[in-house]
This record gives structure tokens, sequence and C-alpha cells, in this order.
């Protein structure tokens, strides 16, 4: 059973990990969840990552409210301390709260899958998915192309040239 829409869930965190972004190496909460209620009932969202950056001010902030979030949403009280992602992890481990999905970008594969966008209690209302299903990636289609045309071979200043580009994994955005 898998997450066909995008939508409000209720569910149960039911994986943790601490590990660290490549290329920077920072450290990251990766967390799978699985719906408890409604028609996706026993679906998985996997693989969200939620890394901690305190490069600066403005990046700390952020990552503190983002977590903040997180723990608010399944039950920790305000004012308790947190020391580590460890005891983060550990905190939320089989804990129930519900989660804004929505799809994300394509990844270097052309595939398209669900993203938590925000944390919050457990919606009394249940699951509410939105019909917003999985957008189709690399199909073409019969209507008339509009704007310029494409280029063809010929206009390629590139094509010819044996020059590469180097790309350092710490030139990556993620």
């Amino acid at each position: 059973m898998s997450v066909q829409e995008a939508g409000l869930y209720n569910v149960k965190v039911i994986k943790t990990q601490v590990t660290t972004t490549k290329g920077r190496g920072l450290p990251m909460l990766t967390l799978d969840v699985e719906v408890i209620d409604g028609k996706y009932k026993g679906g998985q969202i996997r693989f969200q990552n939620l890394v901690w950056d305190d490069e600066d001010q403005e990046h700390l902030e952020t990552s503190v409210k983002r977590f903040n979030t997180l723990v608010m949403a399944v039950g920790v009280q305000d004012g308790v301390a947190i020391d580590s992602l460890n005891q983060i992890a550990q905190g939320i481990q089989n804990k129930q709260l519900s989660v804004d999905v929505a799809w994300g970008d394509p990844n270097n594969k052309g595939q398209v899958y669900l993203e938590i966008r925000g944390y919050h209690p457990v919606n009394p209302d249940g699951s509410q998915p939105n019909g917003v299903k999985r957008p189709i990636t690399g199909e073409t289609s019969d209507k008339p192309a509009t704007g310029a045309p494409l280029p063809n071979d010929n206009d390629d200043p590139f094509a010819n040239s044996n020059d590469f580009v180097d790309v350092k994994d710490s030139d990556l955005p993620f």
C-alpha cells in the first residue's frame, strides 16, 4: 500500500535514523512514517530528511523552528531541553502526529515522491487526501508546441566540444 495523493495525513513514526548529509556533512534526521487511518491506512511516506544547519544565525533559526515544529507535533512540552538529534530520534519513534505532504520536484532519475512539508498534532478529523496525484513526468504531448522552437543538433555550440565540467560534491546544494 502506498500513498497516492498529497494532503494531510495522521501518521506514526516507524523509523528514525541520525546521519549526515553528503558533501557538507551536516547532521541530519531521516524518518519514515506510516498512515494510521483513512483510505491510505498502512501506506508509508519514506526518507524524509531534516537537516540541522548552524552555519550562520539565519540557518540556525530555521533549523530550530523546523525541529521544534516536529517535536511539538508529537507532544513534547514547551521548555523541555533537547540535547541531540539522537534524543529526538529516540523520542519520536512510534509517536503519532499529522503531516502535510505534497509532491516534490523530480529527482535525478525523473521520479517524483511525496515530501513532508509540515508537522502538526494528530488531526481529530482524520487523514484528508486532497486529490492531487503524482505528476506524470517525461511524457510527450500531442498538443502543438508553443514558445521558442527546440534547437536542432547544429544549434548546439557544445556538440563537438571535448570540454567537460567537473562539479564537486561540495558545490551541490544537497
